[in-house]
């Protein structure tokens, strides 16, 4: 169990890794630049918190033998929302920036 404590752990550094340049990027133009980048920063906020939800029940669904289908589609549904929230800030500065 150590060790795949160890993966998960890994596998949230990760994740946060990717996605600190992106949200500092967004701050930051949010500070300086259009004001849109700051609610896109937080979709993006939103979007690694449902990264690593979903790494956490993926975490769960490894250490089971053969893990249910609440807890599968628990995981798929956090990595779907990421991914709405992902592009739907992009079509939040389309809109608004042009």
């Amino acid at each position: 169990m150590a060790g795949a404590h160890r993966w998960g752990l890994l596998f949230r550094t990760l994740w946060i890794a990717v996605f600190t340049p992106i949200l500092i990027g967004l701050l930051v133009g949010g500070i300086f630049g259009h004001w849109v980048f700051l609610l896109v920063f937080l979709l993006w906020l939103g979007a690694l918190a449902c990264v690593l939800r979903a790494e956490a029940l993926n975490a769960r669904a490894r250490s089971q033998a053969t893990p249910g289908p609440g807890l599968l589609g628990a995981r798929a549904g956090w990595g779907l929302l990421a991914l709405v929230l992902i592009f739907g800030s992009a079509g939040l500065v389309r809109a608004v920036v042009g």
